[in-house]
């Protein structure tokens, strides 16, 4: 008996997660793992306090239960972690890198995981929040003042001028995360506990 083919949609739609796609990923407990991520070339993606996550091939669900169980193995007591592949490989170059990414140099100060210069890529030349990259960059520590973040930006004349960010009204959907751009100091200062 012959095999019956498959729908021409299901043979289309291919779930499976490859080189070149960016996810982006929620863990309700600690929102310090939370970021956008892009499958590196090896089918990987790096979560700076993880290590290597090897995800290619997998569907969203199967790479969501990977990541889970790996923070539930060595960080956190129970996890629920959301992904979501946020764009998927330029498919016409078949998979790859995103094309067209633009860079721009910024800067982490303060009460954050990785502190100092990052190169971040702008995919497709599509601007960046703030708070977008600041999860990019290793997310902020446990006592960081997400209402009194601030960005410092050079102005016509280079005087730096500061900008404040509540980055907990970003979270809350009750703010626009505004548009990070090249140059800029991004600062989370400690909250001060009253006695």
């Amino acid at each position: 008996m012959a095999a019956v083919p498959e729908p021409p949609e299901a043979v289309a739609q291919d779930s499976s997660i490859h080189v070149g796609d960016s996810l982006e990923i929620f863990v309700q407990e600690d929102p310090s793992f939370n970021g956008t991520f892009v499958v590196r070339e090896r089918g990987d993606i790096i979560i700076p306090a993880l290590g290597r996550i090897d995800v290619s091939g997998l569907t969203v669900s199967a790479a969501e239960k990977r990541i889970k169980g790996i923070l539930e193995e060595g960080q956190l007591r129970e996890a629920t972690v959301i992904l979501d592949r946020v764009r998927k490989a330029n498919s016409a170059t078949g998979p790859g890198p995103i094309a067209g990414g633009t860079q721009i140099l910024v800067y982490l100060t303060g009460k954050v995981n990785q502190p100092g210069q990052h190169v971040l890529t702008l995919p497709d030349g599509e601007p960046i929040g703030v708070y977008e990259a600041i999860l990019i960059m290793g997310g902020m520590t446990r006592f960081a003042d997400e209402q009194k973040v601030h960005i410092l930006r050079a102005d016509e004349n280079n005087i730096r001028q500061k900008l404040p960010v509540n980055i907990r009204l970003i979270q809350m959907g009750k703010a626009p995360d505004p548009v990070i751009g090249q140059g800029d100091i991004v600062v989370v200062p400690e909250k001060v506990f009253g006695f």
